[in-house]
Order: C-alpha cells, then structure tokens, then sequence
C-alpha cells in the first residue's frame, strides 16, 4: 500500500475505543461528521473512513485518495470503476448495502486492516460489540468475507507488491 493509505489505516486505529456521547454525538464523532458536511446526530460510518484518508491527506500535502461522502452509498457511486474492487486488501475501504439489490441502500463501511483465514479484520466507526451499522464507537472487528456484499474501493495510488 502507499504510505498515505498507510497513514490512514494509522490514524483510523488510533482512534479505536472513541465512543459517542449521545446518540451519534461526541466532539470526536462530530469532527468526522464534519468532515463531509454532515450534521451532529446524523450516522457517521462512511464520515469515519473519509475522516481517515482526508487527515492523512492533509499531513502528507497529497489529494485525498478516496471519494468523499457521508453516506456509504455515495463513497460506492461515486468510486470510479477502476477504483472498484471485488476483493479486499489492507487499506481498501469495504461497502455493504443493507440491500444489495437497491443503490440507495443504507449501508456499513469501514477501513480493510488485515485479511485471515477467518475473514477481514477492520476499523469502523458507528458499529460495536454485536457488529451493528448504527452503534456507539470506533471498533475492530472480525467480519467474514461474505459480510461485504458490494465491493471495496481501492485508494488512488495504493502500490500493489509486484513479484
């Protein structure tokens, strides 16, 4: 992966253990709202992933390397096809629909950290213990690979190792 995707996977894991005050409130879960344009209160998963990237963006003095939006369907519509990927990798962002065969679906996203036999490890924001899409933090979770119904977007200028 390129070192800004890297970054972001940093500074995602960084933030496990933040939790909401409230209901999809919190001083930090309202930065990354903000983020995007987002208003406190409104669901924040995809606020999350794009938080993420566009810090370590920002640290870097780079474009931030994925489409930006609040909501997951929109961070899927708006990846370009070459960007779209059908199987994931550490720093590749996942997208499930709630229902896969409607594009406007609510949906969960979060950040690709690790692959293993037993599924995706990953960072996401508005989950919890139970693997919620609507929760109360930023976790790590397990998720098998048939929990990702859509796809994964694969970050601009990610580096592919080449044997």
């Amino acid at each position: 992966m390129s070192p800004l995707v890297s970054r972001a996977l940093d500074i995602a894991r960084g933030e496990v253990g933040v939790r909401e005050v409230g209901r999809n409130r919190g001083q930090r879960v309202e930065e990354y709202q903000k983020a995007v344009g987002l208003l406190p209160g409104d669901p924040w998963c995809a606020a999350f992933v794009c938080w993420a990237f566009v810090r370590a963006a920002e640290e870097m003095g780079e474009p931030c390397p994925i489409p930006k939006g609040g909501a997951v369907n929109k961070l899927w519509r708006r990846a370009p096809e070459d960007m779209r990927r059908m199987g994931p990798a550490p720093g590749y962002v996942f997208i499930r629909y709630s229902n896969p065969a409607n594009p406007y679906s609510l949906g969960h996203t979060g950040i690709v950290e690790s692959i293993s036999f037993e599924g995706i490890w990953t960072i996401e924001g508005n989950t919890d213990d139970g693997g919620s899409r609507e929760g109360d933090g930023v976790y790590r979770r397990l998720r098998p690979l048939d929990y990702v119904n859509i796809g994964y977007i694969r970050p601009r200028g990610y580096l592919d190792l080449v044997a």
